[in-house]
């Protein structure tokens, strides 16, 4: 799918004021006059306030409840509402001059403007409304009205209700706009979405409510459940029938994932040379896997090693994770890796009966929550109508499961939202850059190794086990968008060199079709990793990594080229 070759003059100025907020140097922040600093914040909310009003299901996760009950307007008007509103957006944001605004002023101008740059490269390139069934499937998830209890349970109904009346119209317009020939792939993964999230509205969400007090509301509710239910059978249906003219065009095409990486994650690199630091950051994990291998068993292949450690599972995974969980926290305190901000703390659960699509992934409270709630560490169990064996396997190996923990929980993700909880900023509360976010959490998992976590090889062999499978990702993305390969050639990668199973091989090539951005673990790890290498060459005896931490999550979840040019004062490459 190629770019188009030409802007509109507000969007070529919008990229050229991204360029300067992505790229000014700056030696010392700033105090913007007072009149600069209301105009700024003037613009940016107001650009954030519609931009949340069009994705009204983020606002919820992020805990701003005013959004619970709507969904985004799809009708033909609104998605020339949209169109337009990019536009607008871009030019508003392009009338800032970056020159008047201090430091932190200019991460917030980047991640905004790289957060409506997303909305208009999913709408006016991938084409998204047109061409991907699952653009239309989020904003129907109703997990976050009833995962936790920040409302009365009649008031989180009633938003349901809302959601699940609105539902057939929405999802008739997706219908009436989709294109005949759409994506294999794109088709089976939404239809395992829609099927998933009918059983999902028609068992899980009415049992969460079936305790609801009002009779008028319940009946309300189960009449709305079950005609959304029914919407969704009716979507999966229409799906089922445009696979008989379905295709194989999912390739994004170097220029596209080019200007995807420049304008999505403010990462401007030459395809060729990523792949190159890309396939040097494999074989160093591969190198590695095979010391940790002769560490443990010098006669073995390193394939036989890595089966037989990946057999070492828990015989009680939630308890194996609150273990590891508690011990983490101690590690990050005792070492004084990182500040934690708060004394808050994840419960490692059983995963739910509806969230049991992933085998472990944390559920965390939004920034802007008002009340005290709990984050979730889920840990799904295997299904107990599988075969034994299948069961067993779907455990992670206890070293697997450590750096899943340090991912999602400390010093990963639940430590990074801690940081943003505490933040005075709305903005950076509110916008997330997928190569910052995912880039920290899987730089966290080899910085903690690093760290002298745990020595044991095994224990190593689960820390490159996850690397491996991200170094596999990255290379795969490429190859999927940029370089004529099938998802066969991908899921063959996957089997050889991240060690996986067929099962997941095939879900890992077949998920880089639709999600290219899942190179981001990689990329934005590499780019942490040059960023704290540059930093301390620049700060000498000063440097502690402590503070480096510190002041990288300062910046929230920012595109980290606004990152990088915060913290080192000058417009150096990213990788």
């Amino acid at each position: 799918m190629a770019p188009p070759t030409s802007y509109p003059r507000s969007l070529r100025r919008a990229l050229l004021i991204t360029s300067l907020a992505l790229g000014c140097a700056h030696s010392r922040a700033h105090t913007p006059a007072p009149t600069v600093a209301a105009d700024f914040t003037s613009v940016t909310d107001r650009v954030l306030d519609r931009q949340l009003a069009s994705h009204p299901n983020r606002g919820v996760e992020l805990g701003l409840h005013a959004y619970d009950g709507r969904l985004p307007d799809v009708s033909p008007s609104g998605i020339v509402a949209l169109q337009q509103q990019i536009t607008d957006d871009l030019t508003a944001l392009g009338r800032i001059d970056p020159a008047a605004l201090d430091a932190r002023a200019m991460v917030e101008l980047s991640a905004l403007v790289t957060a409506v740059l997303v909305d208009r490269f999913d709408v006016e390139i991938l084409r998204a409304p047109w061409r991907n069934p699952m653009y239309y499937l989020p904003p129907l998830d109703l997990t976050a009205y009833i995962s936790r209890e920040y409302a009365p349970l009649e008031t989180r109904a009633a938003a349901i209700a809302t959601i699940a009346e609105a539902s057939a119209a929405y999802l008739d317009h997706a219908k009436a706009r989709l294109e005949p020939k759409i994506a294999r792939t794109f088709l089976d993964t939404a239809l395992l979405q829609a099927r998933g999230t009918a059983e999902f509205v028609r068992t899980d969400v009415r049992t969460a409510i079936a305790s609801v007090q009002d009779p008028a509301l319940a009946a309300r509710c189960e009449t709305a459940l079950v005609a959304m239910a029914a919407a969704l059978d009716d979507y999966a249906r229409h799906l089922e029938e445009m696979r008989t003219s379905a295709t194989d065009d999912f390739a994004l095409g170097k220029d596209a994932f080019t200007q995807m990486l420049r304008e999505t994650q403010g990462i401007d690199v030459d395809l060729d040379r990523l792949t190159v630091l890309l396939e040097k950051d494999l074989e160093r994990n591969l190198a590695a896997l095979d010391e940790a291998a002769k560490q443990i068993d010098p006669s073995a292949s390193t394939a036989d090693v890595v089966a037989r450690v990946g057999d070492t599972r828990p015989a009680n995974a939630l308890a194996t994770a609150t273990e590891q969980s508690a011990r983490m926290r101690e590690f990050l305190l005792a070492k004084q890796l990182v500040t934690i901000p708060s004394d808050d703390i994840v419960r490692v659960v059983e995963s739910p009966p509806f969230l049991r699509w992933n085998t472990a992934f944390l559920g965390a409270a939004g920034p802007f929550e008002t009340a005290s709630l709990p984050s979730f560490y889920y840990i799904s169990p295997p299904d107990p109508s599988w075969p034994a064996t299948q069961q067993r396997e779907y455990v992670p190996p206890v070293g697997d499961l450590l750096f899943i923990t340090i991912h999602e929980v400390w010093p990963g993700h639940f430590l990074h939202g801690l940081h943003l909880a505490e933040h005075p900023s709305r903005l950076l509360r509110s916008t997330y850059n997928y190569t910052m976010s995912e880039g920290w959490a899987h730089y966290a998992e080899e910085m903690m190794w690093d760290a002298g976590v745990d020595d044991d090889p095994r224990v190593h062999i689960g820390q490159l086990r996850l690397a491996l499978v991200r170094n596999v990702r990255a290379l795969a993305a490429i190859g999927l968008h940029t370089g004529g390969w099938d998802v066969e050639r991908a899921r063959q990668m996957f089997r050889t060199a991240a060690f996986q199973d067929e099962v997941n091989a095939a879900q890992q090539a077949m998920r880089g079709t639709f999600d290219p951005m899942y190179l981001a673990y990689t990329v934005g790890k590499l780019a942490i990793v040059k960023l704290k290498d540059d930093v301390k060459a620049k700060r000498g005896a000063a440097f502690t990594l402590r503070a480096f931490h510190d002041e990288l999550l300062s910046h929230g979840a920012a595109p980290l080229g606004a990152i990088r040019r915060a913290m080192l004062g000058d417009a150096s490459p990213v990788l």
